[in-house]
């Protein structure tokens, strides 16, 4: 808007902001095209600051058979298209660019360079809108071109520049410190995890009820129970005429050892399957053509979480997902997760129920960051944890009480780091939005004192943007008339 223009400013199009040019690629078939010679800037080499290296050079050879062109120190590009959409540099080296950047030579008589790169990063959010295409939209230069462009008298445009150089130093200072957040955030929730598996979390806890019953004992009892809800389904099972369920792999013998070194005292080892029911047998996969078919709310479960809806439901209750078929080595993700309530599960997670009255969200605990990877097969990168290697893999566990301690402590300190991400979100868009605060400021004419109001105060005369670019306009005039002149000389 030219009516908020400070005074001493004058609105023109980045057009006039200097010489305007497109970027070239040479022929990838012409390896000759490409080596030592001439810096080669694309558009993912756009740092959104100074332009101190290129991935590739362009021989001069290249240079000659293709649209790309020399371009000066102090040059500016930015990219029109891709994944660096609006992304700027500035050239510290004489060097070309590829077609998916747009170059403005700044008229330095007018026009600080970093002046006009601090205004194209203040359009930036304004030109990618107006872009066109779908996900990832083209800026058109000609765009770019006719966007207006606030000018500053030339002395303004150099305080503005070390202003917005210094406070941006500070903005990126904070956003650096906040990028260390989500992995800090992350290695606490592991190390919260890792020290509830290893009995380090709760060691207080045992100190102060030394006659909890051992872990053992929590894992016969299961075993009992488990018999016990075993004969009676066989019982029931025959006044119907069905057919009697599966016995347990386990035979209703647990594996229990209590000596173990690396374990806290009064836990015990065991195998997943000793404290858990395994119920692969009742996950039916549908395949996403049937699922729109079947459109419903039941969640729709795999490997790595819900990834669909269906309209029914094979499971009522809370149980454990286990990763059976994905990618395990290198893996971030936790292997397991909790499902609630009504569900249905494809045939690449296997389905285990705690027993026991063990809390399901403990036993989510000590298999989300399981090694499962040595007890997978394959030779690929999607491997697979068989149901025999799940249900026999050793397990170090507590005493039930303890094992709901452990539960309070882990959702207590998760729903700390919970609050610690939603705070470093709000401050992360926070700082993000500031950058934009401080530019629309800049170009407000209220970052710093404007030539107008130094000059006042300094009872001087000052020249003004609109001058100078009259007197610009006007020596250039000037020259042409006077080439115009020698040419017609030397006609005659």
């Amino acid at each position: 808007m030219k009516d908020d223009l400070p005074k001493g400013w004058v609105e023109i199009t980045l057009h006039e902001a200097g010489v305007w040019c497109s970027g070239g690629t040479p022929s990838r078939r012409r390896p000759e095209f490409f080596g030592k010679g001439v810096p080669w800037v694309k558009s993912g080499d756009l740092p959104d600051g100074p332009i101190l290296s290129t991935d590739e050079e362009i021989t001069g050879l290249g240079l000659q058979n293709s649209s790309a062109k020399l371009m000066p120190p102090g040059t500016i590009s930015m990219a029109l298209y891709g994944a660096t959409i609006g992304k700027l540099g500035v050239m510290t080296f004489p060097a070309a660019t590829n077609q998916a950047c747009a170059n403005v030579i700044p008229d330095k008589r007018s026009v600080e360079s970093k002046y006009l790169f601090y205004y194209l990063l203040s359009e930036r959010r304004h030109f990618i809108e107006q872009g066109q295409g779908g996900a990832q939209p083209n800026i058109s230069q000609q765009i770019v071109r006719s966007n207006p462009f606030r000018l500053a008298p030339l002395a303004e445009q150099q305080r503005i520049v070390a202003r917005l150089a210094a406070l941006l130093a500070k903005v990126q200072s904070c956003q650096k410190r906040l990028e260390q957040i989500p992995p800090t955030l992350k290695r606490f929730r592991q190390s919260v995890l890792s020290s509830s598996c290893s009995g380090r979390l709760t060691a207080d806890w045992r100190k102060e009820n030394p006659k909890v019953n051992p872990a053992s004992d929590f894992v016969r009892r299961t075993q009992q129970e488990r018999k016990a809800a075993y004969e009676a389904q066989c019982a029931q099972s025959g006044r119907g005429g069905q057919p009697k369920p599966k016995r347990p792999k386990n035979e209703f013998t647990a594996f229990i050892d209590e000596e173990a070194d690396w374990v806290p005292e009064r836990w015990c080892v065991t195998r997943i399957g000793d404290i858990s029911d395994c119920l692969d047998h009742l996950r039916v996969p549908v395949n996403r053509e049937h699922r729109l078919i079947r459109q419903g709310s039941i969640p729709y479960y795999g490997a790595n979480g819900q990834v669909g809806t269906i309209d029914d439901y094979l499971f009522d209750e809370d149980l454990v997902l286990v990763v059976e078929d994905e990618t395990f080595i290198g893996r971030e993700k936790p292997f397991s997760y909790v499902i609630r309530g009504k569900s249905w599960v494809n045939n690449h997670a296997h389905v285990l129920r705690a027993l026991g009255g063990m809390p399901v969200d403990f036993l989510n605990i000590v298999l989300s960051y399981y090694d499962f990877t040595p007890l997978t097969s394959g030779t690929t990168g999607r491997r697979k944890l068989t149901q025999e290697a799940l249900i026999d893999a050793p397990l170090a566990i507590p005493s039930l009480p303890e094992q709901h301690e452990i539960v309070n402590r882990v959702q207590a300190l998760f729903e700390l780091a919970d609050r610690l991400e939603t705070r470093y979100a709000k401050a992360k868009a926070y700082v993000d939005d500031l950058t934009q605060s401080i530019l629309a400021r800049a170009f407000r004419g209220v970052l710093v004192p404007t030539e107008a109001e130094l000059a006042e105060a300094e009872r001087r005369d000052f020249e003004s943007a609109d001058e100078l670019l009259n007197r610009i306009r006007a020596e250039r005039a000037s020259n042409d008339n006077r080439r115009r002149g020698h040419a017609l000389t030397s006609l005659k």
